[in-house]
């Protein structure tokens, strides 16, 4: 065989070092575009008509030596923009209630804010279930979907949406490279490099019930540190909920707005300990 031209030999030679430089130290260029990976995860999780989730949320303390506060927790999702929570403890309750840009929160029979908590947003990427709903919310929540890269993280390879890897000073949903389920969502980077105000939530163990896919265990962190775990006991599938759960303006006209709820001074053993539960519910979730 005649050996090859000189000039397309050294034509042939830098194609290659370049492909190769693409390969190995750009591969952002072979990165999907961030409207597409929205396409895809919300394929993959899959579609119904509704959801309801039991499930047990774990509050740790900051202090080491501080015990976890366990509360039962029910959820309620009518695709694709009502949303309930229940929580339940021996002495109090919260109601926690979406519906399109409507939001109230009501403890222990009192309605106490109509936002949400940044601990309440992990539930967005399932709620809004599709791509021209969810291009829509992240970028309320600081994600810029049209940003788009691979990164590397604990030693798995996911498409990041909001930032160009390595950089974590953004908020950023991270999306597993083979399934497009997220599984890592900065929700509340950092200040000035440390950890203060910082939020991440991490999704694992997805699991298929009727049409559409679920984490069974989300947990939220600041740094290494876990604030809060979700366990998921019980998933069903298109259930029939009632849309007075979901009636916001019912809701407030039936229980009063904020006031006092029990007297400094208990008079009482039982009512210190209802006094200090619901004193204990408005600092989680307000």
């Amino acid at each position: 065989t005649n050996p090859m031209n000189p000039k397309k030999l050294i034509c042939h030679t830098v194609i290659f070092l370049l492909a190769s430089v693409l390969f190995f130290t750009g591969a952002n260029a072979y990165v999907l575009h961030g409207s597409h990976l929205l396409e895809l995860m919300t394929k993959e999780i899959g579609q119904a008509d509704s959801v309801r989730v039991y499930q047990k949320l774990i509050v740790h303390e900051s202090e080491p030596d501080g015990e976890a506060f366990e509360l039962i927790e029910t959820l309620m999702f009518v695709f694709p923009e009502a949303f309930r929570s229940e929580i339940s403890s021996q002495n109090a309750e919260r109601i926690h209630v979406v519906a399109g840009r409507s939001t109230v929160t009501i403890i222990d029979g009192k309605v106490v804010a109509d936002y949400e908590t940044e601990f309440d947003r992990y539930k967005d990427i399932f709620l809004y279930n599709t791509r021209p709903l969810l291009e829509r919310r992240l970028p309320q929540l600081g994600v810029d979907p049209s940003i788009s890269s691979v990164g590397r993280f604990q030693g798995r390879i996911g498409f990041i949406l909001g930032a160009q890897y390595p950089d974590e000073s953004v908020p950023q949903l991270w999306l597993d490279k083979d399934t497009f389920r997220p599984f890592r969502w900065i929700l509340k980077p950092g200040s000035d490099d440390s950890l203060v105000g910082a939020l991440e939530v991490r999704y694992y163990g997805w699991r298929k019930v009727g049409s559409i896919w679920y984490p069974v265990r989300i947990e939220f962190y600041q740094g290494d540190t876990v604030l809060r775990t979700i366990q998921v006991q019980k998933l069903q599938a298109n259930p029939k909920l009632s849309g007075e759960l979901f009636d916001i303006r019912r809701l407030k006209s039936k229980y009063p707005k904020g006031g006092p709820l029990l007297p400094r001074q208990p008079e009482s053993e039982k009512q210190g300990e209802v006094q200090k539960t619901l004193e204990r519910f408005h600092q989680i979730f307000e």
